[in-house]
């Protein structure tokens, strides 16, 4: 389905840049059409961006309700940016007869395939433990096994939205660059997509991230 509709929905802004480009680069004939709710972050999510052991039936509502109005929209198929939701993704979607893809799972199939060892780098420590989870949940369901080395860019999320992508970017790079006894490097959040290309060379693994891993994984998906 070349001319694919696609409903791109996200708490935050940083995330719609990145998966455009992805877009532009691997799927030009899609029609991505986003959808931001900000509320997401605002009432579910700590300052910090740690999220509560157990979210509220609400945020799991909201995020189904979401689903609905983006599928009534025309769309083909969604993906959702919000990397500390994957569990309320992965529930909202049962009720939906197109693809929902969450935050990571286009990327966590990808570094299996290069190895069991994966590496991670997040701008937050919530978005960290949120991919944790949802890596172990993959390699239960799939019988793998895997090991994984982590760096937190602590305080890069917030530079970002403040505004300074600069100072962001540089300390992506200098976590990724201490990320070493790996297969495959993943960048732990939709908005990290853009600093991809600044890192490769010196980590020199394949640097995957999450907004082109979902945007090839629909596109399968779109093609079957």
């Amino acid at each position: 389905m070349a001319n694919a509709r696609i409903g791109v929905l996200s708490p935050v802004n940083l995330a719609f840049p990145a998966v455009k480009d992805a877009f532009s680069e691997l799927w030009p004939e899609a029609d991505p059409i986003c959808l931001l709710d900000e509320s997401l972050y605002a009432d579910f999510v700590n300052s910090d961006f740690t999220v509560q052991p157990n979210l509220p039936e609400e945020a799991y509502t909201r995020i189904a309700n979401l689903f609905q109005y983006s599928k009534n929209t025309g769309v083909d198929g969604i993906i959702f940016c919000g990397s500390v939701f994957g569990a309320l993704v992965e529930e909202g979607r049962k009720a939906l007869d197109i693809p929902v893809l969450t935050s990571f799972e286009g990327m966590i199939e990808e570094a299996f395939s290069f190895g069991s060892r994966i590496g991670i780098v997040t701008t937050a420590e919530g978005s960290l433990s949120c991919l944790i989870d949802d890596i172990n949940r993959y390699a239960d369901n799939n019988l793998a096994e895997c090991t994984i080395v982590s760096e937190v860019a602590d305080g890069a999320f917030q530079k970002a939205l403040d505004g300074d992508i600069d100072a962001s970017d540089a300390m992506v790079i200098e976590s990724a660059s201490l990320v070493t006894e790996c297969d495959s490097l993943m960048l732990g959040q939709f908005s990290m997509g853009r600093v991809a290309q600044k890192i490769i060379n010196i980590v020199e693994k394949p640097v995957l991230t999450a907004p082109e891993c979902a945007v090839k994984k629909m596109k399968r998906l779109m093609e079957v």
